[in-house]
């Protein structure tokens, strides 16, 4: 894996990186149903993702059942919330912003080997941004079509990581 160094960077840096995050979500037009989550909260949250990157980055995207479960679940829980779904999705997508500049801001990029490595690392990187989207989206949309209360079936989300994976391209 040429693009270990990078997930290393994220992880290392995750609290870093949660500060620029916030300080983006927070004074973003785009997310202001955000700036009603107290900072500890948000902070918490994002912190773990980037935390945990390369445990979700390297468990071949959200293919895996708990990676998915958990994605799923968070867009139930923003629903529940009533942050709008557009502003989720743009948060999930200032995080990889966030952390893709940061990386690039670092200047560990110096060599053709390094670049070839930062490529590998940004389409895994989308890969898996863009299939925790698609899960966030169905937990979300899920939240709306029963009580609230009805609890997610495991086969559902199995079939529902299948058919992401299946779809895009690993």
């Amino acid at each position: 894996m040429l693009y270990s160094k990078f997930i290393r960077i994220v992880e290392e840096h995750a609290e870093k990186i949660t500060g620029e995050w916030m300080k983006e979500v927070k004074s973003n037009p785009s997310t202001t149903g955000y700036r009603n989550i107290p900072d500890n909260i948000l902070s918490t949250r994002i912190y773990d993702v980037y935390k945990k990157f390369g445990l979700w980055i390297l468990q071949d995207e959200p293919s895996d059942i708990r990676t998915g479960e958990h994605y799923f679940m968070l867009g139930r829980e923003r629903a529940a919330e009533k942050i709008h779904l557009s502003e989720v999705v743009y948060a999930m997508l200032l995080s990889r912003n966030v952390m893709f500049k940061f990386i690039l801001n670092e200047a560990i990029i110096n060599t053709p080997f390094d670049t070839q490595q930062a490529f590998e690392f940004f389409q895994k990187a989308n890969n898996f941004y863009d299939k925790a989207v698609y899960l966030v989206c169905l937990g979300y949309e899920s939240l709306a079509k029963d009580d609230g209360n009805e609890p997610v079936k495991t086969e559902f989300i199995k079939k529902a990581v299948d058919s992401v994976t299946n779809w895009l391209i690993k």
